[in-house]
């Protein structure tokens, strides 16, 4: 197999696109397949890497927004090897329909500079022509044989968590708190864990506030995958009342950390989460009395470590500036 580079921020922030990628190397390197980091996130870092673009390998690009895509394609379409895009954010549809037409236009122009596009659902399918649709393959970001073994820490039932990007508006921090308010109606002794991360923003600071008043209810801040760990290890519940997501990362962790996961019905969610609207009655009560529970549908069993697999076994192109030629242009 051609070793592989992953780009990406090696050292970036806590998060589903940093443990989905520092999974796959973990996974890839104990196979005997050399991995190394072209590192998005230091231009000095990025730039050591530079003799190595020479040498044939397979090149996975790790994005959440498609216009880094768009700039990147012109590199991407003279690397040696096999290039793949990587698209981790379950916004990607909305992403597209926000674009102009021209910006559309141009998005999938520049998609034909990689042989592979790997996302974590297929709606990005729908607004790509015949030719680059066959090129997509529908990915589940995260590998349960790469998980962190489950603590041994004690459970707690009526513990909560949640996890918020920068306190965005999509994940609904404030959602879960309410959540939270009227669990601890029917379970005086809930409590919610909000796992912030990214940027330290005014949405993560009043939450930081509303907890200076809520002795039940804690935030932390950029916590380290160990500590993530362990208290998905200690809740009995995972709360993700999020307006859209992706296969999210964080979601299958809790499950394979033995906590129940509670989530809004917004988006497809794995096996066994229970399901509820995104209200905060609604998901009170399916945290306390359960609910509908999600069969997994429109979501894949394909791991990135698969994915790379095939693309391994695939064949080569007999010549790069075919492959990034769109059909009908010279």
């Amino acid at each position: 197999m051609l070793p592989v580079l992953q780009w990406a921020q090696e050292h970036g922030e806590v998060g589903g696109v940093r443990t989905s990628h520092a999974q796959l190397t973990s996974i890839l390197r104990a196979e005997g397949v050399e991995v190394a980091y072209v590192d998005t996130g230091s231009a000095r870092r990025a730039a050591a890497m530079l003799p190595r673009l020479r040498h044939r390998a397979m090149h996975l690009l790790h994005l959440t927004r498609l216009w880094r895509a768009m700039l990147l394609a012109p590199l991407f379409a003279v690397l040696r090897g096999r290039t793949v895009l990587v698209l981790h954010s379950g916004s990607t549809s909305g992403q597209v329909a926000r674009m102009p037409w021209w910006r559309r236009r141009l998005l999938v122009l520049a998609l034909y500079a990689y042989d592979e596009i790997w996302a974590v659902n297929d709606e990005i399918g729908a607004i790509l022509p015949e030719a680059l649709r066959a090129r997509i393959t529908v990915v589940t970001p995260f590998d349960s044989s790469a998980a962190p073994v489950p603590s041994a820490i004690e459970r707690e039932p009526h513990a909560l968590a949640l996890a918020t990007n920068a306190g965005l508006a999509h994940y609904n921090a404030d959602v879960g708190v309410e959540v939270t308010r009227r669990v601890r109606e029917r379970w005086p002794d809930a409590t919610l864990t909000v796992l912030a991360y990214g940027n330290d923003t005014l949405e993560v600071e009043a939450l930081r506030r509303t907890a200076a008043s809520e002795p039940w209810l804690t935030v932390e801040f950029d916590a380290s995958p160990a500590e993530v760990s362990g208290v998905l290890a200690r809740v009995g519940t995972f709360l993700r009342p999020t307006s859209w997501d992706g296969d999210s990362v964080i979601v299958r962790e809790a499950q394979a950390a033995g906590a129940t996961v509670v989530a809004s019905d917004t988006a497809p969610r794995p096996q066994g989460v229970v399901l509820a609207p995104l209200d905060a009655s609604a998901l009170a009560v399916a945290v306390v009395d359960g609910g509908v529970v999600s069969d997994g549908s429109g979501l894949a069993r394909t791991t990135l470590a698969d994915a790379v697999r095939a693309a391994g076994r695939a064949p080569g192109r007999a010549s790069r500036p075919a492959r990034g030629r769109a059909p009908g242009r010279g």
